[in-house]
């Protein structure tokens, strides 16, 4: 099954920079704005690797692509950046404010390794969204100027007995962390707080490659960079000669939690709507009245109701600028006869954003799955209260809020071999860049 190996990390020595200047969330939830900001923070701020800017002048000879390289090449040649002499496992714990619940403070326990790249079929590592090929080229333009893994991808494995966290726990003791940093978090007085140790022990690290051995993997994040991993394999193999076996692009740098891990937060990400006529939202109450058992609310009464956990209901908001539709799906038979020939599996169809899509989206509002994917009238956001702000404001008409996922539901749809809806899940907080990089030479 899965196949873990230590690898030597390059890292920022903490003695040259402070390294809550240099990391940086992934490249692919950075704004334009927050990369000029990541920009302006340190010259040597990991952004400059895992997203250097575009100019207007670039040419083959330079261009984003090789800056990124040469930055990596000169923050190692400075000393800035260092390479571990002997090959780890790192253990990476994030501490942070639960975002639905601020007082809580919640520890997540991630394991980097690198894992060995193994194709969809194979049932070892498995996908749980769709990819796009532009976002591929761009990672595997990267991964060829660089030479390199800027930053992991993110996979989950099942550990119900916490062998793991025993383990990992045992071998550290009291030790303090090689790497600290403190990350200062929009609307979140106490940030975010992130520390690194390095596990170099030999048993150990036999015992966990023996763990993993017995292990799947579901990629909770970073897909397009994993399917990246397997297109930089291949293009190597067929350069090389060489068959599948332990060169270090036979491997990926990748972040690993237990599913069980109490830290374990997914968002649900919730649907901005403009470009309804007049009459279609007259006729709105009616049209979901065919699925739902429909409450008028105020705004803030319904973002209470729907954080309600009640069992076997399935709930939804609708948010207009005025008052809001509290929604709970009549009978499960109704979605049943909407998708029964979708070619998905029952998981997949028992998913709050496959329920929301097919009897809002589409039955309510004339928004089907194929035009979902060029619409400039459908908009996401994590935020509840931007999702609020918004239709307020009148730039968006209505938003639709979701309950939040759970990674049970990852697991299950993954497993069947089906696919996530676009949107579905978001792992907060995201693994951050910069703390290790994994070199490919």
């Amino acid at each position: 099954m899965a196949q873990i190996a230590p690898f030597a990390g390059i890292h920022y020595d903490p003695n040259r920079v402070a390294l809550s200047d240099v990391i940086a969330p992934p490249y692919d939830v950075l704004s334009p704005q927050m990369q000029d900001e990541l920009y302006a923070r340190s010259p040597y701020n990991i952004v400059h690797l895992m997203l250097n800017k575009e100019m207007e002048n670039d040419t083959p000879a330079d261009n984003r692509y090789t800056r990124a390289s040469a930055f990596l090449e000169d923050c190692l040649h400075s000393g800035v950046m260092v390479q571990d002499a002997k090959p780890a496992l790192y253990e990476y714990i994030q501490r942070f404010a639960h975002p639905l619940n601020p007082e809580q403070t919640v520890h997540r326990r991630t394991l980097f390794v690198a894992l060995r790249l193994e194709p969809y079929s194979n049932g070892v590592v498995l996908p749980h969204e769709e990819t796009h090929p532009k976002a591929k080229a761009d990672r595997l333009d990267l991964m060829r100027a660089a030479c390199a893994n800027p930053e992991p991808i993110y996979g989950l494995y099942e550990d119900p007995t916490f062998t793991v966290t025993k383990s990992l726990d045992a071998d550290r003791g009291d030790a303090p962390p090689m790497l600290t940093a403190h990350y200062a978090v929009e609307g979140n007085a106490e940030g975010e707080t992130h520390a690194l140790y390095r596990h170099t022990d030999d048993c150990l690290i036999g015992d966990l490659q023996e763990f993993f051995d017995m292990r799947r993997v579901w990629i909770a994040d970073g897909h397009h960079r994993y399917e990246t991993g397997l297109n930089y394999q291949r293009e190597r193999r067929e350069a090389d000669g060489t068959e599948p076996g332990t060169q270090h692009y036979d491997f990926l740098y990748i972040g690993l939690s237990a599913f069980e891990d109490p830290g374990l937060v997914v968002l649900p990400t919730h649907r901005l709507v403009k470009g309804l006529s007049a009459s279609r939202l007259d006729d709105l109450p009616l049209a979901l009245e065919r699925f739902f058992t429909l409450q008028v609310m105020t705004i803030d009464a319904v973002r209470a109701w729907i954080k309600q956990d009640v069992a076997g209901q399935k709930r939804f908001a609708v948010l207009l600028p005025e008052k809001a539709y509290a929604l709970t799906l009549r009978d499960p038979a109704i979605l049943e006869a909407a998708t029964e020939d979708d070619g998905h599996c029952a998981a997949w169809r028992q998913l709050d954003v496959t329920i929301l899509q097919t009897l809002v989206l589409d039955r309510s509002l004339g928004i089907d799955w194929q035009s979902l994917a060029h619409t400039p009238d459908v908009a996401y956001t994590r935020d509840e209260d931007e999702a609020v702000q918004k239709v307020r404001s009148g730039e968006f008409q209505l938003a639709c809020l979701l309950q939040n996922p759970t990674v049970t539901e990852v697991r299950d749809v993954a497993s069947a071999g089906d696919k996530m809806p676009q949107k579905s899940t978001f792992f907060y907080p995201k693994l951050y860049s910069g703390l290790l990089v994994r070199s490919l030479k």
